[in-house]
């Protein structure tokens, strides 16, 4: 691993944040009004506005540790934490939610 890439990685992995905190506020918003969301699929798509922006931030602190601990090159993977989970969020809309 080298510094430079960890640096990149990590100032991605912020932009990245703010960039999937907008996706959930529109995209799930528009999800509200175009499905029949349950109370509890409320509960599921609002917990995507904090835990996807904060896997981005966690992922970029675990990298980070690992780059100081002298990690090898496949701790860039903890980089698609965070694409994997908003994903997995689209799976549940997707799969779960009755549309209208």
């Amino acid at each position: 691993m080298t510094l430079g890439w960890v640096i990149t990685g990590t100032i991605g992995q912020v932009l990245l944040a703010y960039m999937l905190f907008l996706l959930g506020v529109f995209g799930f918003s528009a999800v509200g009004n175009t499905h029949r969301p349950t109370p509890f699929d409320f509960s599921v798509l609002n917990s995507a506005l904090y835990a996807a922006p904060a896997s981005c931030l966690i992922s970029a602190v675990v990298v980070i540790g690992l780059y100081r601990s002298g990690a090898g090159e496949m701790s860039y993977l903890w980089y698609a934490a965070p694409i994997l989970l908003f994903a997995s969020y689209c799976l549940y809309v997707k799969l779960c939610i009755k549309r209208q």
